[in-house]
């Protein structure tokens, strides 16, 4: 069963999605209101719940409309499509299902998942905030002011990225990140996956507690004053490494 809806952008400011078992996909394109497309099992379709009151838009997957069909299997995909000049603030979660947002800006963006993968492409926001159970997070082209990334057993990336401020998390999974430009601050913990820092920066503040984990720097002075490293660890390994620096 597919469904099409189409409501105007003007007056939302505020999205929230709250699914349950659904891949999701969040993007701009060259139109004027917001289409929210879906396509699945006609049960899961059907219970979707879309409200707009206000400046908050809120796409729902009702628990209890659901539970009715636990015995079958459910399935569910949702593309919400928006207006390529809306700016607002995004929270999306899923309990099973990616999460692919790309092309999205504006104050806030917070995208959260149980087990599905989280993809994030051309993203430009003053917080992100990226939470993955047992998927990875994977980020590409991001700039923000402040940003938290998290996965307990999947690795977490961001390449091409832009940011001020980062708090990065796994257990088992590897951190790296690839920054276009110098940073103020990083703090990174992980049990046993490895920490890569790759930035445009000659000198860092760097510090890691580790019980058999090494830090490592290729072309970065440890200087106090600079840019400001911490990381926590087990078993895992820090490398902080010199890309080209801006001129």
């Amino acid at each position: 069963m597919d469904r099409n809806e189409f409501l105007q952008a003007l007056p939302v400011s505020r999205i929230s999605l709250r699914l349950i078992s659904a891949t999701l996909e969040i993007c701009t394109d060259d139109i004027d209101d917001i289409h929210v497309m879906v396509a699945g099992d006609d049960h899961a379709v059907n219970a979707l719940r879309i409200v707009s009151s206000a400046d908050h838009l809120t796409i729902e997957q009702p628990a209890a409309a659901l539970a009715k069909s636990a015995a079958s299997s459910i399935w569910m995909q949702l593309t919400l499509r928006l207006p390529r000049s809306w700016k607002g603030s995004i929270e999306a979660r899923t309990v099973t299902g990616r999460i692919n947002a790309r092309g999205l800006s504006g104050a806030d963006l917070s995208l959260d998942t149980v087990s599905g993968r989280i993809v994030g492409t051309a993203l430009s926001f003053i917080t992100v905030s990226a939470r993955s159970v047992t998927g990875e997070v994977k980020l590409s082209g991001m700039s923000c002011d402040k940003c938290s990334l998290s996965s307990t057993s999947g690795s977490v990336t961001a390449q091409e990225t832009s940011l001020r401020s980062c708090t990065a998390n796994t257990v088992t999974g590897v951190i790296a990140l690839a920054l276009t430009e110098p940073f103020d601050e990083i703090n990174m913990n992980s049990v046993a996956g490895d920490l890569c820092i790759d930035a445009p920066i000659d000198a860092c503040d760097a510090l890691l507690r580790s019980v058999s984990g090494r830090m490592r720097t290729s072309g970065v002075s440890i200087i106090e004053g600079t840019a400001r490293v911490r990381a926590t660890t087990v078993s895992s390994d820090l490398d902080i490494s010199r890309s080209d620096l801006v001129e």
